[in-house]
């Protein structure tokens, strides 16, 4: 039986109000607080991004553990809520704080793992790093976010209870929602001009609203709001006026008299700057040099298009996608005399800032004409033509991993080289410069191969080259450059220079595709944790307890099998639109906050609809429908809509988004109300457990087969969820 709504009297109703007012202001916080963690952690970790699935199943996992122990709550929240609000706005910075300084006295900076373009790579690098950064990653989350997802889970458990009980749960599980998805957008737009540090303050400063706006409700005494306000002001104020946190941000092995820092909307950029060189870092990783006293660029890998520029005069106009900090400005200005018209495009504008606050090296860059836009974009858009178009080694830290994000990505992909090959007039050229691992060199040959040949490139206007040095890159192994040399409309010449080698065109490859854009899949990382895993008995048998426990939980019971699955299904949906999101808009930070921030809210729409979906069977056979239905337009809508502005893109990624987010949304409430005998705290936990394993999935699936197994997986998901709840109504 589903439980009803209960009579709900005048004066009840503001109570009420008071109570889901309460749990949106709450939402917001923790949302905003998870934006800031994530983003310090991929600066702290060190991990081009590796981590980042398992980063998203820590906060989910922690959740889990707070629902759990939100079982053994009985009575009202009342309670529980009075000590959250009261305890919250003095843990936030502090425990920051810990996800700040852990990393920096576990991680051993010095040690050959994180070693990055310097001294010789050996195999014991892998076991180094990954001892290092499962400590470090451990240790930040039971003492740094932890605690504070762990209050989350309690509290929301309690709330999703109450609201079952009282017959509001559509209610109350919308509120959660809409409140979290406008956390999301909120905090991408904070991430605009705010650092994480900033955004903790932010996340306490709004708990600390909170916890005014509740006091009384909650039966919290004045005496003590005075205090825990006064203490949390005092946290905010040492903070803003003394920087401490900011202070200890910067890990010790780069020094705290950084010639330059800034975050920006991207990623955190750091410039060390020596007598004879600068050097600019990237979330803590080497990302561009500048030799101050060499105007000829020996030996500089990145000097290839601006020599061949030098040798055909008939070169007037370049385009150089992925400008940084503009190395590659100077060199054409150092190499190539004559007037030469430059066209930097680069998607961080932070780079351009960094690059003004050192004069010698802005007097280069100032004099192309700078584009703060994304690359695709860019191309998609723009009716110039140039006698050359240079891929700078675009990003390539998002393309180490098999599991990077996928923005830069996109601009490998076949539909990507065809529209910058378009923009090459006829008897122009179009250089690629990559960065490639050396021990699968020729699986990356051959992706790359067949990609330029699937975007109308012919193979005899292509000359393939490799630079000689390589470089240790960190456990990964050794680092090299490949530079692709096409002519439009005739054959390359041949480039004669000690510093590069040429490479053979190589057929048999798999092309990387808008559905499959990892350009540069390697299964390193992976092979080295489960070498790692396998060789630690404590590891082994760590996973095989979680992994015998789940199958044993979601085997003996319909209601965990449900709710497992429901979980699942959800982040495989939500990983979905993030991917789609960030080929559509190309902003990392505002793809990220309008997929997930929308498709909260849609879900809360579906929420608040739930009680009317639930009493139609048909209902349970359209959900998975609409989910393949979204999984197979999303793609059909980014083609259609990438040459719009952002803003309308934005609008109409929005709109589409409806079609998922709706029914998402309504499943959870009505599970929920279907397995009315079963605990609350037991089901919300087992859910949370699928979302945590949802992303690991999801970049597993997109790195090796995919982005139509993510989509599939989810459609069965939710088919099997639809069943099962179809047959108990």
């Amino acid at each position: 039986m589903n439980a009803q709504p209960a009579p709900v009297t005048e004066s009840a109703r503001p109570a009420r109000g008071m109570y889901l007012a309460i749990l949106s202001l709450l939402a917001v916080s923790f949302m905003l607080f998870q934006i800031a963690v994530l983003r310090e952690l991929r600066f702290q970790l060190s991990t081009l991004f590796t981590l980042t699935p398992f980063l998203f199943s820590g906060v989910m996992t922690f959740i889990g553990l707070g629902s759990l122990a939100a079982g053994r709550v009985v009575g009202t929240s009342q309670r529980i809520l009075g000590w959250s609000a009261a305890l919250l706005p003095l843990m936030l910075l502090p425990l920051f704080g810990a996800v700040i300084t852990m990393p920096q006295n576990i991680i051993d900076y010095w040690s050959p793992a994180f070693s990055y373009g310097t001294g010789p790579w050996v195999p014991s690098t892998g076991d180094l790093y990954l001892r290092s950064i499962i400590l470090a990653f451990l240790a930040v989350a039971v003492v740094g976010y932890g605690p504070v997802f762990f209050l989350q889970g309690v509290i929301f458990t309690l709330y999703f209870r109450e609201g079952r009980q009282e017959g509001i749960l559509s209610n109350v599980y919308a509120v959660d929602l809409i409140a979290s998805g406008l956390g999301a957008l909120l905090g991408g737009a904070l991430s605009f001009v705010l650092t994480p540090v900033q955004t903790a303050v932010a996340a306490a400063a709004l708990l600390l609203v909170t916890l005014w706006v509740a006091f009384r409700y909650l039966g919290i005494g004045l005496p003590r709001v005075a205090v825990v306000s006064a203490l949390g002001l005092a946290l905010i104020a040492v903070e803003l006026g003394r920087g401490v946190l900011q202070w200890f941000e910067t890990p010790p092995w780069m020094g705290k008299e950084l010639a330059y820092t800034q975050w920006s909307r991207y990623r955190r950029i750091d410039v060390l700057d020596f007598p004879d060189r600068l050097t600019v870092l990237t979330d803590g990783l080497p990302f561009h040099h500048h030799n101050r006293n060499d105007a000829v660029h020996a030996g500089h890998p990145r000097a290839l298009a601006a020599l061949l520029a030098r040798a055909n005069p008939e070169v007037r106009s370049v385009l150089v996608l992925g400008a940084g900090t503009g190395s590659d400005v100077r060199i054409f200005r150092d190499l190539v005399p004559r007037d030469l018209r430059l066209v930097a495009v680069e998607l961080d504008g932070g780079f351009v800032d960094t690059t003004r606050a050192f004069p010698w090296l802005w007097n280069y860059y100032r004099t192309a004409d700078i584009v703060v836009q994304e690359g695709r974009y860019f191309l998609e858009n723009s009716p110039e033509t140039f006698d050359i178009v240079l891929y700078a080694y675009i990003d390539p830290q998002s393309a180490i991993s098999n599991i990077g994000l996928p923005d830069a990505n996109f601009m490998y992909t076949d539909a990507g080289l065809r529209r910058a090959y378009a923009k090459v007039r006829p008897g122009g050229y179009f250089v690629l410069s990559r960065v490639y691992l050396v021990n699968e060199a020729d699986e990356f040959v051959r992706r790359l191969s067949a990609t330029l040949l699937a975007a109308g490139v012919p193979p005899a206007e292509v000359r393939l080259y490799r630079s000689r040095e390589t470089a240790a890159w960190g456990y990964y192994g050794q680092l090299a450059t490949i530079h692709a040399l096409v002519k439009k409309d005739g054959a390359p010449p041949a480039f004669e220079d000690p510093r590069v080698v040429p490479v053979a065109w190589a057929d048999g490859g798999r092309p990387t595709t808008d559905f499959f854009p990892l350009s540069m899949v390697t299964g390193v990382w992976f092979g080295i944790l489960v070498e790692f895993i396998r060789q630690s008995w404590l590891g082994v048998v760590l996973v095989a307890v979680v992994v015998l426990a789940l199958l044993f939980r979601i085997g003996t019971s319909v209601g965990h099998f449900n709710f497992f699955l429901l979980g699942f299904g959800s982040f495989l949906l939500e990983s979905l639109v993030l991917f789609y999101s960030f080929l559509l808009i190309g902003d990392p930070s505002l793809s990220a906050a309008v997929a997930v921030g929308v498709f909260l809210v849609w879900n809360g729409v579906g929420s608040l609809l739930s009680m009317r979906f639930e009493s139609s069977r048909w209902f349970y056979a359209v959900v998975p429908v609409v989910v393949a239905l979204y999984a197979l337009t999303a793609p059909v809508l980014n083609v259609q809509t990438i040459t719009l502005p952002v803003g309308l893109r934005t609008l109409a990624f929005s709109a589409h988004l409806a079609l998922g987010g709706i029914v998402a949304g309504a499943m959870f409430p009505i599970a929920l109300r279907s397995f009315g005998r079963e605990r609350v705290s037991s089901m919300f936990f087992i859910d949370l457990v699928g979302c945590a394993l949802a992303p690991v999935a999801f970049w597993l699936a997109l790195s090796f087969v995919g982005i139509w197994l993510v989509g599939a997986g989810a459609v069965v998901s939710y088919a099997v969820v639809g069943g099962i709840l179809a047959t108990r109504r």
